[in-house]
């Protein structure tokens, strides 16, 4: 019987020693860590997608500004449009436009005359400068009459609306000449056309030198003679 008590006692020794060294104190099965719904996977293009929210501001502009610089495009040339062949000098009428050609011709070689419509002068009128108002212009004209102006006419439409005509002329040098009694009293007028539908012309110049030396031959005809008025050459369209 006292065997047997030993013999239960050193079993049970023996069991306790294979638990605590086999399997270690506090031992026991270890669970396998599992990644949560958060933890997933990220694919190659969400990874790109996240890497680039991560960015500063700052690194994105910096790095738009780097891609900008790699890239290799040529920026295309700006080339200047080419020089005109061709200019034209007017309007006028065609007797002036004959003239012009004739003082234009020697020194420019080729020189046509052409047509197109537009207006045209048909007289030349001396007018009082335009009035802000009927009621301004109502009082230039009482300010005239007390003057001694007695032919006069009150614009009450139009491009001269408020203005007054002091008279009509069929030519510039006539409506100038005119102009001079309005000076010798003190009144400031001007000499303006009186503009209606017609055909104009135009002097047409081929032309295959610098602009300039074209300028400079209208500029020197000019000095010549300061009557001429002769206009400055346009490109043709």
């Amino acid at each position: 019987m006292k065997y047997s008590v030993y013999l239960l006692i050193l079993v049970n020794v023996v069991f306790f020693l294979w638990e605590t060294g086999f399997r270690g104190e506090g031992g026991g099965p270890q669970e396998l860590a599992i990644p949560s719904e958060l933890e997933r996977i990220l694919l190659s293009s969400e990874a790109a997608d996240s890497e680039a929210a991560e960015l500063e501001p700052g690194d994105a502009e910096l790095k738009s500004v780097e891609d900008e610089q790699t890239d290799d495009t040529p920026t295309p040339e700006v080339k200047p449009p080419p020089p005109s062949d061709c200019f034209l000098i007017g309007p006028s009428n065609q007797a002036r436009a004959d003239e012009l050609r004739g003082l234009i011709k020697s020194h420019t070689g080729e020189v046509e005359v052409v047509a197109k419509p537009g207006e045209v002068p048909a007289g030349w009128w001396i007018l009082f400068p335009k009035a802000p108002s009927l009621e301004a212009a109502r009082e230039n004209r009482r300010m005239l009459a007390g003057k001694g102006v007695a032919d006069m006419w009150v614009f009450e439409k139009g491009s001269l609306q408020w203005a007054i005509s002091l008279g009509l002329y069929p030519g510039r040098a006539e409506a100038e000449a005119a102009q001079k009694q309005f000076t010798d009293k003190n009144i400031v007028t001007e000499v303006a056309p009186r503009l209606v539908q017609g055909e104009v012309y135009w002097l047409r110049i081929p032309w295959h030198r610098p602009r300039i030396e074209l300028e400079e031959i209208v500029q020197l005809l000019n000095t010549q003679d300061p009557e001429s008025k002769i206009p400055a050459p346009i490109a043709c369209p």
